[in-house]
């Protein structure tokens, strides 16, 4: 063997065993060793748009403070099965749901099943955030007004959804200004909070989405990983490559 590809293949075991040693030394969660509540639970679910066949045959479970990536390219399937969970797909021509979805034992589909109802509780957060054209503090005070809400203080329940989406620190000094002068990341993290604060203790989706700036994603992942920090439920992000 060449000189050259020895020191590659020496290069790569070293690097395998230093990850392998990683692995060992980390200390075992005791939550990860405990079956988690099912929160979905997808029994050979297809989709179809008119007669095209979008997935075929999904079974899967999502438990409660997961956090789950899809991952694939672009056009497999990703963001179609994410939004048969809070039936985002019936505003679509054509589409149509085959199978069981069932959430917290409940068939989403049943006969009954208010829709608009169903998106109320389970929130979605799309790629391209879309900030109201108001205020940091209205972006989040808005939703709870508007469905009746009626907390004990806004101001707190603003400041909790901030911190639930790893952005307080951040805006907490300029919540009168524009929340479309916010970076990228920031607004994607203040339409997260956005649906928290209507969602309280109820899971939410978050996705198709892209990744958060910085050092925000380790806080997010902590959050979601960790329900005294923020909503219990499930986070479902599709990505097209693997991220990190």
């Amino acid at each position: 063997m060449p000189e050259g590809r020895t020191h590659v293949k020496e290069d790569e075991q070293r690097h395998e065993t230093r990850i392998a040693d990683a692995l060992k030394a980390r200390p075992v969660d005791e939550r990860a060793a405990t079956v988690a509540e099912t929160v979905f639970r997808l029994d050979d679910v297809h989709v179809y748009y008119g007669s095209f066949l979008a997935l075929r045959g999904v079974t899967l479970d999502v438990g409660k403070n997961e956090i789950t990536a899809f991952i694939g390219p672009s056009g497999c399937g990703k963001s179609t099965l994410i939004r048969c969970l809070n039936r985002m797909n019936d505003l679509i021509p054509g589409a149509r749901v085959e199978g069981k979805i069932e959430y917290h034992d409940q068939d989403l589909y049943g006969d009954g099943v208010d829709p608009v109802e169903v998106r109320r509780r389970i929130g979605m957060v799309f790629q391209k955030p879309n900030p109201f054209p108001k205020s940091i503090y209205e972006n989040i005070a808005f939703g709870p007004r508007v469905i009746g809400m009626k907390p004990s203080s806004m101001d707190d329940l603003v400041e909790q959804s901030l911190r639930g989406a790893a952005v307080w620190d951040e805006v907490k000094d300029k919540l009168k200004h524009n929340a479309l002068a916010l970076s990228g990341g920031q607004q994607q993290r203040l339409c997260i909070a956005r649906a928290i604060a209507v969602l309280g203790p109820r899971p939410g989706l978050h996705g198709p989405h892209r990744g958060p700036d910085g050092g925000a994603e380790a806080g997010l992942h902590h959050r979601h990983r960790h329900p005294q920090h923020a909503a219990g439920g499930p986070r479902l992000r599709p990505h097209g490559v693997l991220h990190r």
